[in-house]
Formats: C-alpha cells, sequence, structure tokens
C-alpha cells in the first residue's frame, strides 16, 4: 500500500506542491492511520476524504471525481 500512497503524493505533488504533504498527514490523521501500517481500507478513506473535501476546490467536481477513480485503481491495484 505504501507504494499507492507514494503515487498519490507526487500526483497531488505536482497539483499542490510541497502543501500535498500537509494535506495527505491531515488525511493520515483524519482516519487515525499511520503510514508505517497503512491498510487498504485506510487509504480508501484518505481517497474519499480527498475526493470529498480537498480535490474539488481544485478540480470541481468532475474533476475530483476522475482524480478520486485514478487514485482508487492506484489502491485497488497495490501499485
Amino acid at each position: 500500500m505504501k507504494a499507492a500512497y507514494e503515487l498519490i503524493e507526487a500526483d497531488m505533488r505536482a497539483i499542490w506542491g510541497d502543501m500535498a504533504l500537509a494535506m495527505l498527514r491531515k488525511r493520515l490523521r483524519d482516519v487515525r492511520a499511520d503510514l508505517s501500517s497503512l491498510t487498504e481500507a485506510d487509504l480508501e478513506k484518505i481517497v474519499d476524504l480527498l475526493r470529498e473535501r480537498t480535490l474539488p476546490s481544485i478540480m470541481g467536481e468532475e474533476g475530483a471525481e476522475a482524480k478520486a477513480k485514478q487514485y482508487r485503481s492506484w489502491v485497488a491495484n497495490g501499485s
């Protein structure tokens, strides 16, 4: 799951720069997850929160849904 998290982090960094790290740390806290023991369920919850609260501000609803779909595929594949 760490690889999927790193892909999401890199993609978010391309959008928000260094702010992406703080955003992801916040979402980790929101789901009470730890990066060292991240599960698929944790990552799914993080993607849901990103979709609902973070991504729409930059990408709009449709863009947020498309990006979340991409992130979910990374999680499902264990990328």
